[in-house]
């Protein structure tokens, strides 16, 4: 292959003679490196027509002058290899750019042309909230101030990778360099009008496709890049970018969890509650409702219970006036339950029923006389009140008989003194 060199300063198809897009690239170059910010490229997009005659903006000519941190790379040829050379994020943007083109409401550059206003975007916060599809690209690429200014011709966009603050001697110095004095150049030129002269044969126009600035200063191209560079950067990314990604591995099936362990664990959850509700069913004072203060509440019962059995085994003798007692201290520490006593049995022993109502549940205690089967007869009481029962438990103390019952709350009796009244209707 015949070598040839080729500078960074390109025009995609506005390429109208040797002594025009040198000149564009040379304003670019100017704007770049005479502003105290660092400036990462400056591309004009110049205005032209389609082959159906709309207007749109394309490549007119680029600069790329790279970040603080990048060292400028020689000229390349097109048969050198790029394996060993390091493309940044910008100059990765740069390249892409030389394909693009934008019609009528089409990205940024199209809409500061257009409505003739200056576009100054700096920081994360302007580029992630700024609806545009070449915005969120180049904020990708790490550019962190997009610039585009309208001119006449076209629209000179210029790009950073650090935060620039709007300066309007840029704007101004960019509006004069690219004003109504710059040549507009046909979109297609005609390949028979010359060619270009390499180190052996000549090339058309038409064989490159995109071709300017030979005769600039070797010196100044040092700092450039060619198109054979951008093109060959351009299909290195490409290709970077078709590698399928690795994702994460998906959970198999053996890591489901059995459908019995499932089912085991529902069981034992549901015996538990079981156990709970009952223990609920026999404390009498329940402060909350949560598991750890019922099982508080059922200690302080238990230890309240152990004290009244030994005060019942001192007091055998005399069983009345036992009885008398516990009734008398189970009315004091039940100050939220209402007592009513009643005459139930020839031996005097008083007739106490207790209800308290939480939630969907009623809790009664009955106390009275063991004679006559008195469990017989609440459980007769209940089911003439029609009322479900979900636990019992009886005790009897020498004469003395203690029933505790759980039973679902009764849709017709709203109250616990209306239940109450009600059980000692039946059970008197």
């Amino acid at each position: 292959m015949d070598e040839f060199i080729i500078s960074s300063s390109s025009s995609s198809s506005f390429v109208s003679s040797q002594e025009s897009s040198p000149t564009l690239q040379k304003r670019l170059e100017f704007i770049v490196q005479n502003q105290p910010e660092w400036w990462a490229y400056a591309i004009f997009w110049q205005s032209s027509k389609d082959d159906h005659g709309r207007l749109l903006l394309a490549w007119g000519d680029g600069h790329f002058q790279g970040t603080k941190d990048a060292v400028p790379k020689h000229i390349a040829t097109l048969h050198e290899p790029m394996d060993g050379e390091v493309v940044t994020d910008a100059e990765c943007f740069y390249v892409v750019s030389l394909s693009r083109s934008f019609s009528a409401g089409d990205g940024v550059p199209w809409k500061s042309f257009s409505s003739g206003s200056l576009v100054w975007l700096a920081g994360t916060h302007q580029l992630q909230f700024y609806n545009c599809e070449r915005v969120k690209e180049a904020q990708i690429h790490g550019i962190q101030t997009l610039v585009c200014i309208p001119t006449s011709c076209g629209v000179v966009e210029l790009g950073s990778c650090d935060v620039i603050t709007e300066n309007w001697g840029l704007v101004q110095q960019a509006k004069s360099l690219f004003g109504s004095d710059l040549i507009s150049v046909p979109k297609n030129p005609n390949p028979s009008d010359g060619s270009i002269q390499f180190v052996e044969g000549n090339v058309s126009f038409a064989d490159i496709g995109i071709i300017t600035g030979l005769e600039e200063d070797p010196m100044n191209s040092e700092s450039e890049h060619s198109d054979s560079d951008c093109a060959a950067v351009k299909e290195r990314t490409e290709q970077q970018q078709k590698i399928p990604k690795k994702r994460g591995r998906k959970p198999g099936v053996g890591r489901e969890t059995p459908v019995n362990h499932v089912e085991a664990e529902r069981q034992r959850r549901e015996k538990l509650n079981h156990r709970f509700y009952a223990l609920r069913a026999v404390v009498p004072n329940v402060s909350r409702m949560d598991k750890a203060s019922l099982l508080s509440d059922a200690v302080s019962y238990i230890q309240e219970l152990k004290a009244k059995v030994e005060d019942l085994e001192s007091q055998v003798h005399d069983p009345r006036d036992s009885c008398k007692k516990v009734k008398m201290e189970v009315a004091d520490n039940q100050s939220t339950t209402t007592s009513v006593d009643h005459s139930l049995s020839m031996s005097g022993v008083p007739l106490e029923v207790e209800v308290k109502i939480v939630g969907l549940d009623a809790m009664i205690r009955v106390q009275s006389d063991n004679a006559n089967h008195p469990t017989a007869r609440l459980m007769d009481a209940l089911r003439d009140l029609e009322l479900s029962v979900h636990h019992g438990s009886m005790s009897s103390v020498n004469d003395l008989m203690l029933q505790d019952v759980v039973i679902r709350a009764p849709q017709g009796l709203s109250g616990e003194d209306e239940l109450k009244a009600a059980l000692l209707k039946r059970l008197g």
